[in-house]
C-alpha cells in the first residue's frame, strides 16, 4: 500500500546555514589548492623578506629654548635692547630643521654621497611628545654609519648656526653703540670748540654764580614752555581723532532674531479640524452639495493664509552700542588731560613772562655763552653714557663666543641592528597571509564549483537526507553486489544502504520505490539492480521493474531477454506472470522493459500502468522501479506520483547544484516523497566528514588480517579468479554498463 503523497504546494525546505563543520569539510576536499597558494605566498614572502634590503634608524635630541635668549640690557627701553631680542618660536625652528637648505648643509658636513644598492638617509625632525621644547632628529637608511653621521651632523649644525647667531646679534649692537660713542665723542668735541671759540671771539668772561644760576633759570623755563605746547599741540590732535570716530559710530546697533509663528501653527490647527469635518460630510453628502462645497471654500481659504504666513517671525532689538560709551569715556579722559596740559602751559607761560627781566639784566653774550654751556654737558654726558654701554657690550660679546641658547640633550648612536626587514615579523605576517591566501582560494573554488561534492552541499540546497555512499569502483573491478566479496567496500555500502532504506520507512513500510537520477551516467541502473539485490539478500520479495522506456539496460546487466517486458504488458499483450523472468538471485525477479514505445510517457501515465503496480505489489514484499533521469524527461515524474518513495541517485563531482534544486522542484510539483540520496561514485582518497573510513567485518568481530591482506591483493590484481561459483559470468555481464551512459 502507498504512502499518502505531498501536497501539492507545499513548501520547500529552507537552505540551511554553514557551520565550522562544513567551513572545514570545505577546506579539506580543497587541500590542494589551498596548500599551493600558501606554499606561493610563504615562499614570496620570504623570498622578499631574506632579499630585502637592510633598513637602519637612529636618533639624537636637541633642548631649543621657546623663545630665542640673547644677552640683553638691563633697561628694557634701550632701543639697543629691542635689536637684540628677535625670538624664533619653537615650531619655527622646527621648520628650520626641516628646510631643504639646511638638510644639505648637514650632508655635506657629514660627507655623504649616494651609492647604488644603499638607501640614501631620509631625516625625520619633530616635537618629543610631552617633552617640552624638545626637538628629536631622526634618520633612516641603508648604512648605519651615514644615518648616525646625518643626526649627528643636523645636531652640531643647528647648535652652531644658533650660536652663531646670537653672536651676530650681539656683535651688531656693539657696532651699533660704538658708532653712536664716536658719534657723541665728535658731538661733545664739537661743542667745546664752539664755547671756546665765542669766548675768543667776544671777550666775555666767566659769568658769576648769580649770573649762571639766573641764564639757567631763564634756559630751563623756556624749555618748560616749548614742551608744554607740544603736549597741548599732541593731545589736540589726538582728541579731535577720537571726537571724529565718535561721530561716525552709531549710538546703538539693532539685533535681530527669529521665533516660530504661532499664528500659522493655529492656522494649521484649524485647517487640520475642518479637513476632519470635510471628510466627515463626505461621508453623508456628495461632493457637489452645499455643505461639502462650503467648507471646501474654507479650507481653500484658509490655506492661502497659511501659505501667505511666514514659518518664523523676525524681532528686532536695538541695544546701546558699547564701542561709542567707550570713546566717549576715551574722549573724556582726553580733554581732561588737555585741560591739566593747559593748564601746566599757561603756568609756565606766566613763570617764563615774570622772568623776562633775566634777559633785561644779563646781555646776549652771556645767553649764549649759557646755551653753548648747555649743549656742552648734554653732549658729555651722552658720550658717558655710551661709552658704559660699550664697555659692558664688549665684555659680554667675549663671553658670547663660547654661549649657544640650543643644547644637545642627546648624540645618535651607531645602530647595532636593522628596523627592517624584521625577518621574524615578516615571515609570522606571510604565514597568516598565506594562510588567508589559502582558504580564501579554497572558498572561491568552492563558490565557483557548481557541482555537489559532500552531503552537507544536498542539505543545503535541498535539505535531502543521505541515505548512504557507493565508493569508487576500479575498471576491473566488478559492479554487481552478487559478484562482490562480501568484505569489499561496495558490498558493505549497499549493505549499509540497505539498512538506511529500512530506517526510513519504519513506520511506514515503502512497497514501491523509485530508483532515478538527475541526468544520465550517474550510475542509477546499476544502483537499482544492486539495491534490489541486497533486499533480495536480506530474505525479502523484490521484483525489478525496468521502467527506462527509452533506454532500457537491465537486461542487458544481468544477461536477461528483453522481451517480454513491461510494454507488452501495458498494451496487454502479455501479463503480469508471463513478464516476470526469474534469476540466480535468490528472492529476486525482473520485469524487463520490452520494446521501445513511441510514446513512453503516454504509456506510463495510463490506467493500466496502475494495475501493473498494484499486480506487481501482490507478488512482492518490494517493487523497485528503475527510471529514466528526471532532467531529460518526463517519464520519471509520472512514475514518481505513485511510488510510495523516491531515491535519488548523485554522482559525487559530477551532478550540478542547480540539477537538484530543480529536481526537488519537480518531484515537489508531482507530490512525490523523495526518502534519500545515494551519493555513487565516491572516492576514498578525499577528505570530508562524511566520507567513511571503511572497516572490514567478519561475523562477530573485524576481518582477519588474512582477510585484508587477501582483500588488498585482489584490489592490486595480484589475486586469483573470483572465488565465488557462476560469478565470472554474472561480473562479465556487468561490465556491459561500462559503455552506456545512463548508468
Amino acid at each position: 500500500m502507498s504512502l499518502a503523497p505531498a501536497t501539492a504546494h507545499e513548501p520547500l525546505p529552507v537552505q540551511q546555514e554553514m557551520g565550522l563543520r562544513d567551513y572545514m569539510d570545505i577546506l579539506r576536499r580543497r587541500k590542494a589548492a589551498a596548500i599551493q597558494v600558501f606554499v606561493l605566498v610563504m615562499a614570496i614572502g620570504i623570498v622578499v623578506t631574506l632579499l630585502g634590503k637592510p633598513i637602519y634608524s637612529t636618533r639624537g635630541k636637541l633642548v631649543v629654548p621657546r623663545v630665542a635668549q640673547s644677552i640683553t640690557m638691563q633697561n628694557g627701553q634701550d632701543p639697543f635692547n629691542r635689536v637684540m631680542n628677535q625670538p624664533d618660536d619653537l615650531p619655527t625652528q622646527i621648520q628650520t630643521l626641516q628646510s631643504g637648505p639646511f638638510i644639505q648643509k648637514a650632508i655635506r658636513r657629514a660627507n655623504i654621497r649616494p651609492r647604488p644598492g644603499v638607501m640614501f638617509p631620509d631625516p625625520r625632525v619633530e616635537q618629543v611628545e610631552g617633552g617640552g621644547n624638545v626637538i628629536q632628529v631622526s634618520a633612516e637608511g641603508g648604512d648605519p654609519k651615514e644615518v648616525a653621521a646625518l643626526v649627528n651632523a643636523m645636531l652640531d649644525l643647528h647648535y652652531d648656526e644658533s650660536k652663531a647667531v646670537n653672536t651676530e646679534g650681539l656683535s651688531t649692537n656693539v657696532d651699533m653703540v660704538k658708532r653712536a660713542k664716536e658719534q657723541a665723542e665728535k658731538t661733545l668735541a664739537e661743542a667745546e670748540n664752539r664755547l671756546i671759540a665765542f669766548n675768543k671771539q667776544h671777550q666775555v668772561a666767566q659769568a658769576t654764580a648769580e649770573q649762571k644760576a639766573k641764564v639757567e633759570e631763564y634756559v630751563e623755563l623756556q624749555s618748560t614752555v616749548t614742551a608744554a605746547e607740544s603736549d597741548v599741540t599732541s593731545t589736540q590732535a589726538e582728541l579731535a581723532s577720537l571726537q571724529a570716530a565718535l561721530q561716525q559710530t552709531p549710538m546703538e546697533f539693532l539685533e535681530k532674531s527669529s521665533k516660530p509663528n504661532t499664528r500659522k501653527e493655529k492656522l494649521q490647527e484649524h485647517l487640520n479640524d475642518l479637513e476632519q469635518q470635510r471628510d466627515e460630510l463626505l461621508q453623508q453628502y456628495q461632493p457637489t452639495s452645499r455643505q461639502v462645497k462650503s467648507i471646501l471654500e474654507l479650507i481653500t481659504n484658509l490655506k492661502a493664509k497659511i501659505d501667505s504666513e511666514p514659518d518664523e517671525l523676525e524681532i528686532r532689538t536695538h541695544r546701546p552700542n558699547p564701542d561709542r560709551a567707550q570713546l566717549q569715556s576715551e574722549v573724556a579722559t582726553q580733554r581732561a588731560k588737555l585741560r591739566g596740559q593747559v593748564a601746566r602751559l599757561n603756568a609756565a607761560r606766566a613763570r617764563f613772562s615774570a622772568r623776562r627781566n633775566i634777559v633785561d639784566q644779563l646781555g646776549p653774550y652771556e645767553i649764549e655763552q649759557a646755551r653753548l654751556n648747555r649743549d656742552r654737558e648734554m653732549a658729555q654726558a651722552a658720550y658717558t653714557s655710551l661709552s658704559e654701554q660699550y664697555r659692558n657690550l664688549d665684555i659680554r660679546l667675549g663671553a658670547e663666543h663660547n654661549f649657544s641658547p640650543v643644547r644637545i640633550l642627546e648624540h645618535a648612536r651607531i645602530p647595532g641592528s636593522p628596523i627592517a626587514p624584521k625577518k621574524a615579523t615578516n615571515i609570522m605576517l606571510s604565514f597568516f597571509l598565506a594562510l588567508a591566501a589559502a582558504c580564501g582560494m579554497a572558498f572561491l573554488q568552492e563558490y565557483l564549483d557548481d557541482r555537489v561534492n559532500s552531503p552537507d552541499d544536498i542539505e543545503r540546497i535541498a535539505a535531502l537526507p543521505t541515505l548512504g555512499h557507493v565508493p569508487l569502483m576500479g575498471p576491473d573491478q566488478p559492479r554487481l553486489l552478487h559478484s562482490l566479496p562480501a568484505n569489499s567496500h561496495v558490498a558493505e555500502s549497499y549493505r549499509a544502504l540497505r539498512s538506511s532504506i529500512g530506517f526510513a520507512s519504519i513506520d511506514e513500510p515503502l512497497r514501491r520505490l523509485q530508483v532515478t537520477s538527475a541526468s544520465k551516467g550517474e550510475g542509477k541502473t546499476v544502483t537499482s539492480i544492486n539495491l534490489a539485490t541486497a533486499m533480495a539478500m536480506d530474505g525479502k520479495r523484490v521484483i525489478l521493474v525496468d521502467a527506462d522506456l527509452r533506454r532500457p539496460t537491465i537486461h542487458r546487466v544481468l544477461n536477461l531477454p528483453n522481451s517480454p517486458g513491461l510494454t507488452e504488458v501495458l498494451l496487454g499483450l502479455k501479463t503480469v506472470d508471463e513478464a516476470i523472468q526469474p534469476t540466480d538471485i535468490e528472492n529476486l525477479r525482473v520485469v524487463c522493459s520490452g520494446p521501445i514505445p513511441p510514446n513512453p510517457a503516454e504509456l506510463l501515465g495510463t490506467r493500466a500502468f496502475d494495475h501493473v503496480i498494484e499486480q506487481l505489489e501482490e507478488r512482492a514484499d518490494l517493487v523497485i522501479f528503475d527510471t529514466p533521469p528526471c532532467m531529460p524527461v518526463t517519464d520519471p515524474l509520472i512514475v514518481a506520483s505513485r511510488m510510495d518513495g523516491v531515491v535519488l541517485v548523485l554522482h559525487v563531482g559530477k551532478t550540478k547544484k542547480g540539477m537538484i534544486k530543480h529536481v526537488q522542484e519537480m518531484l515537489s510539483r508531482a507530490r512525490a516523497r523523495v526518502v534519500g540520496v545515494i551519493f555513487n561514485q565516491v572516492e576514498h582518497s578525499k577528505g570530508g566528514y562524511y566520507y567513511y573510513h571503511y572497516y572490514y567485518y567478519y561475523g562477530d568481530g573485524y576481518y582477519s588480517e588474512g582477510a585484508r591482506r587477501g582483500e588488498r591483493h585482489r584490489r592490486n590484481g595480484r589475486g586469483g579468479r573470483e572465488l565465488e561459483s557462476g560469478r565470472g559470468a554474472l561480473s562479465v555481464a556487468s561490465r556491459v554498463v561500462d559503455s552506456d551512459d545512463d548508468e
